[in-house]
């Protein structure tokens, strides 16, 4: 009989060690709350940004699918992003000169935008001299709208079509250099 209580005890003992392990598993994995270093700060869809100057003026709007920033080196992340260069020293002041986009872009926190795949600078301004740029990469730099590439670059103009190597230039003065193979195309209008 003394066995028997034993054997009974002994399984009872077991089963509520069993019942409290488990109970101590069932933990929540706080780890998983925990930021990995290389993750996003934030993601967002179908995002709308508007960049001010230091002085409070428009600098550009930004438009894309997605976006990552990335508080780690200050870098955002544009999937499909649409900006849109604004007029911010002179008499159209507010008004939208350039439209880029893209495939993708990242966006550093000193204003330079790395455009990637079928980039497209398209003005805004029906007379100005440089009127589109394609290329399959370029950096802009949001500040002073200045553009490069090292790629392959197409400008289109007011009467004239330029292809070749190495752009670089101004959006806000509408100049444009190409370094190396270039192939340009006059059209000559008899009004």
């Amino acid at each position: 009989m003394n066995i028997r209580w034993n054997i009974i005890l002994g399984t009872i003992a077991l089963v509520l060690l069993a019942w409290f392990y488990t109970l101590n598993q069932d933990k929540p994995d706080l780890t998983r709350l925990i930021k990995a270093p290389e993750s996003p700060e934030y993601t967002g869809h179908k995002m709308e940004t508007t960049i001010f100057s230091p002085a409070g003026k428009k600098q550009y709007q930004a438009y894309s699918d997605t976006a990552r920033h990335y508080d780690q080196d200050g870098h955002t992340e544009f999937v499909n992003p649409v900006v849109f260069a604004l007029e911010v020293e002179t008499e159209n002041q507010g008004k939208q000169s350039w439209k880029l986009t893209a495939k993708s872009a990242t966006l550093t926190k000193d204003n330079l935008l790395y455009l990637n795949g079928e980039v497209v600078a398209q003005s805004l301004d029906p007379i100005s001299r440089l009127q589109r740029i394609e290329t399959e990469a370029a950096v802009v730099n949001l500040k002073n709208q200045d553009i490069t590439s090292d790629n392959m670059v197409t400008i289109r103009g007011l009467n004239f079509t330029s292809s070749g190597l190495k752009l670089t230039g101004n959006l806000k003065q509408q100049a444009a250099t190409l370094k190396e193979q270039v192939k340009t195309h006059y059209e000559i209008s008899n009004q």
